[in-house]
């Protein structure tokens, strides 16, 4: 009888929640995606409260349940639409029946249990597993698609990689860390647009299997698979050419004559038949189906239990079956008994005879056993020892590994052929939040004399394919050469196919901070595998770990409660996380002033948030690098502060440019170089320091609006000890504070609208801070979220004072600020040229004298002011441009500030009118003439 379905999302929610289910929300735009940060939902389960939030407005949604142990241990098993349209679900209820009364009673269960009806014409069935762990997702039986099922994007992957499989998914679970949706869920939540039905039962009427139970129904289903395997000699030994003389192998003759039931006696008794394919069960009648012939044209034996001398879904032939169980896998022996029988030695008949007779004809005096060969016992190599992997881990057949490398045994079987010059293997398998999969492999090398292992994690991609595999890690001592790639790909294949289950598989991160699925890496030392991209990015990576204790950390800033500035930069480090949450974009925090009053000690006390901020440990940066470095550097993070120390340091003063115009836009420059060489992303926020404002290297006349810089000495004139002492203590005590703000910022975003409250906060704050003039409004939101921050922090004990005022934020950056102002900036580049070269400026003095022009020629002329007797001075705009474009200040771009602040004289009759003709050593030149104002200088005497 089928249940009667929610009809609303919400009740379907209460109903789910009160069978013990964790649900989920999914997305309403086809990709059945959640529609909310859900990897801490693996281990937690979603309240009523959070349900009535997702599940009560008017915006369309789908559901969905999390299985495996955080809903009391459920799984789903789904027949794709495919697999019933064939015929799977009957084929497998056939198998179940075979298999015994207790397989095929559990079965029934199922069937009639909770069922759901997908969009694409599958069923969905629902277990409760008993004594024993959920597995993870897993594909049960697949086949390879039809060239008539082949989609566009398909076609287009076959030609450019001819040799590529289409798979057909036909039955597979959802089972630990897994989801799946569910009823009533339907409208644009599926790409079909068609919705999910309920069959069948419900929520509460899940049949409860043991694990074994469980485990047996998998293994059944495992039976409906029709990829092709790959067979080794050693199992299915590949057909050898014909004898010059016609005469059959006895391996081959075996092959035509010998029947399944005979070889498989004592071990194996057929339970059922379906077409040309039989299933087998143990002899002794204990159990359900345990193997099948004639799948496959070749009519091979595939095992599914492991308590038989067979390895466990590996393809064997008649043959292979035989030397197994006979004589140990030895084909030799296996080939020289046949003969004895009386197989092989047979000439073949001409086309269109009679066939031969069945009788075994006698054997030769000496039969030719040679042709069956076996590959040499593996010398059993210690990969626990070596590599740290599980005992289990064993060589794939065909195949040895030494201390000398890996070897393959020939097409011919006649001897070992080197693969690699070391033992290389696969010591774990990544996938990363996007769901792209990676793999580490791992060599020995004596380089240095000595063995040491060497481990580097690559894109399976890369793995899957030798030529770039070699050129990707040959820098790292990769132990094999170009020339071996397709045999190298081809061992990390066949050796990671063969253990399966038994190589260790991790979650991986690309990068520090916030990854896709909502998760925050805040260090390779938090449970997460870390892999960085570059190699550049390993030491900065490592940097960011803890020492000492958080309450180490505070007693430390506690000291910093009267110095505004390295407050600030705390802040910082604790905002950048709330960057992704706010939808704010990466901006600057510059400290710059002419003394050595704490700079750097401020800086290091915002890194010490997430990293080590020693000069020896990689997290502190400094300017005297490339642009390229600096945003690889940029791209170690999401979410987490970057360092830059000295801009007095850079060599090239338009590096500081480019890096302050690109921060924003939270990607690099588009440059050529592969996947992660292209437009470099990162989500930061930047903490400057040097003697010389950041905003006075750039050109850009909006970077006042990106960047938030300050002046004032971080420790003041007499903080010179509270300076050493935030040192030394940040020094002992780091990396504690930025994961426990995180995991306060992930609680609160975890509650119904907890990210539009934290935005309601933000928008507060960014009210708070407007002004009158444009550039305090757009400058607003980055104070804001440093205030936020701090407040955060001060909330809950984490920053050991108050919050700072509004009215100190605003003194430090919403008023008028001279590192905002370039036209001003400028005007000073230009006035202390004009004291230090003085003896440049024509004057009276100098005429009476008969003074000679400079070498470099007159700079202006100092005159005197008709009106107020004040000296006056006046430049040649050439030179103005000059100086001006050496200190990368555009005079085009601050002339017409200086016009408007009253620092220039103006002449209407003039074309400009800020160029002023002025008369000096005998000629006449158009001049900016500055006001006292614009360019104090005394009177003319005491300045000649």
């Amino acid at each position: 009888m089928t249940d009667t379905q929610p009809t609303d999302l919400r009740a379907a929610a209460r109903e789910l929640h009160d069978a013990g289910l964790c649900v989920l929300p999914i997305t309403a735009d086809g990709t059945k995606k959640p529609d909310v940060p859900w990897m801490k939902y693996k281990v937690e389960r979603t309240t009523p409260e959070q349900h009535d939030s997702w599940f009560s407005g008017d915006r369309p949604r789908g559901i969905a349940v999390v299985y495996g142990a955080v809903s009391g241990g459920v799984e789903l098993l789904e027949f794709e639409g495919l697999a019933l349209r064939e015929g799977l679900l009957d084929e497998a209820t056939e198998i179940m029946e075979a298999a015994g009364p207790q397989i095929s009673e559990a079965w029934q269960k199922i069937l009639t249990g909770w069922v759901t009806e997908s969009p694409s014409g599958g069923r969905h069935y629902r277990v409760r597993v008993e004594g024993g762990d959920v597995p993870g997702n897993t594909k049960l039986a697949s086949r390879l698609a039809r060239e008539d099922e082949y989609t566009e994007a398909e076609r287009q992957r076959l030609r450019e990689r001819p040799n590529a499989r289409i798979v057909r998914v036909l039955v597979e679970t959802r089972g630990e860390g897994g989801y799946g949706l569910v009823e009533p869920s339907g409208g644009t939540v599926h790409a079909t647009g068609r919705p999910y039905v309920r069959l069948a039962g419900g929520p509460d009427t899940i049949p409860v299997l043991d694990a074994d139970t469980m485990a047996a129904i998998r293994d059944h289903c495992r039976m409906l698979d029709q990829l092709p395997q790959p067979e080794a000699p050693r199992t299915a030994p590949r057909p050898a050419p014909p004898r010059p003389d016609g005469s059959l192998r006895p391996g081959d003759d075996f092959e035509a004559r010998a029947d399944w039931a005979d070889i498989l006696k004592g071990v194996f008794r057929p339970l059922h038949t379906r077409g040309r394919e039989t299933y087998w069960g143990w002899a002794d009648g204990v159990g359900g189906v345990k193997a099948t012939t004639g799948r496959d044209e070749q009519d091979r034996l595939f095992v599914f239990a492991t308590g038989s001398d067979f390895q466990s879904e590996v393809p064997y032939s008649k043959f292979g079956a035989y030397a197994l169980l006979n004589h140990g896998g030895d084909h030799r022996a296996a080939a020289r008994e046949l003969a004895r029988q009386g197989y092989g030695s047979r000439h073949l008949a001409a086309v269109g005879a009679p066939s031969p007779a069945s009788a075994p004809a006698p054997a030769p005096e000496r039969q030719d056993a040679e042709d069956e060969q076996e590959p040499q016992e593996d010398e059993g190599f210690d990969y626990a020892t070596t590599f740290g992997l599980p005992d289990t881990v064993r060589t794939p057949y065909d195949y040895r590994v030494t201390g000398r490398g890996v070897e393959v045994l020939s097409t011919s079987g006649d001897n070992w052929q080197r693969v690699t010059f070391a033992p290389l293997v696969v010591t774990a398998t990544f996938e990363d939040p996007e769901g792209d999969q990676y793999v580490e492999l791992s060599w020995i090398d004596r380089s240095l004399g000595r063995p040491r292992r060497i481990s580097r994690i690559v894109s399976r991609e890369t793995a899957k394919r030798g030529r770039k595999l070699i050129e990707t890690l040959g820098s790292a001592g990769l132990p094999a050469v170009e020339g071996d790639a397709r045999a190298v790909e081809k061992w990390l294949a066949e050796f990671e196919a063969g253990n399966v289950g038994r190589i260790p598989s991790e979650q991986l991160a690309r990068w520090l901070g916030w990854q896709d699925d909502g998760t925050f890496v805040p260090s390779p030392e938090d449970g997460i595998k870390v892999d960085v991209p570059f190699e550049e990015q390993r030491g900065p990576a490592r940097a960011h770990a803890r020492k000492g204790t958080l309450d180490g950390w505070r007693d430390t800033v506690a000291q910093l409660a009267g110095y505004p500035v390295p407050r600030v930069a705390v802040a910082a480090a604790l905002a950048a996380p709330l960057l992704k949450p706010l939808g704010l974009n990466s901006f600057t925090l510059d400290i710059s002033s002419r003394s050595t009053k704490g700079k750097t000690t401020a800086l290091q006390v915002a890194l010490s948030v997430w990293a080590d901020p020693s000069e020896h440990a990689s997290a502190m940066s400094n300017w005297r690098t490339t642009l390229y470095a600096i945003e690889k550097r940029l791209n170690l993070v999401r979410g987490i502060v970057t360092v830059f120390d000295e801009t007095m340091a850079v060599t090239d003063d338009t590096l500081i440019d480019e890096v302050l115009y690109q921060l924003p836009m939270n990607h690099g420059k588009a440059r050529s170089g592969g996947a992660f060489g292209n437009m470099l992303p990162w989500e930061t926020i930047l903490l400057s320091s040097g003697e010389r404002p950041a905003l006075s290297f750039t050109t850009s006349q909006g970077a006042a609006a990106r960047i938030l810089g300050t002046t004032i000495a971080p420790f003041g004139d007499n903080g010179g000890a509270v300076a050493a002492a935030a040192r030394e203590g940040v020094l002992t005590n780091h990396g504690h504070a930025g994961p426990e703000f995180i995991q306060y910022v992930l609680s609160r975003l975890a509650l119904p609208n907890g990210r539009d409250k934290l935005r309601e906060r933000h928008r507060a704050l960014v009210d708070e801070f407007r002004g009158a003039s444009d550039m305090t409004n757009r400058r607003a939101p980055m104070v804001a979220v440093l205030s936020l921050a701090e407040t955060l922090a001060c909330g809950i004990g984490l920053l050991p004072y108050e919050p700072l005022a509004h009215d100190v934020w605003r003194s430090l950056f919403t008023a008028h600020n001279p590192t905002d102002n370039r036209p001003e900036m400028a005007l000073d580049v230009l006035r202390e040229y004009v004291a230090g070269h003085a003896h440049e400026l024509f004057t009276a003095t100098r005429k009476a004298m008969g003074e000679k022009p400079p070498y470099a020629g007159w700079l202006g002329v100092l005159g005197t002011d008709k009106e107020t007797g004040a000296a006056e001075v006046a430049l040649l705009p050439e030179r103005v441009r000059k100086i001006l474009a050496e200190a990368d200040y555009s005079l085009d771009a601050v002339v017409g500030s200086w016009i408007d602040s009253g620092y220039l004289r103006t002449l209407k009759s003039q074309r400009p009118p800020h160029l002023v003709p002025r008369r000096f050593d005998g000629a006449r030149a158009k001049c900016l003439v500055f006001t006292p104002e614009g360019m104090p200088f005394g009177d003319q005497d005491e300045a000649a």
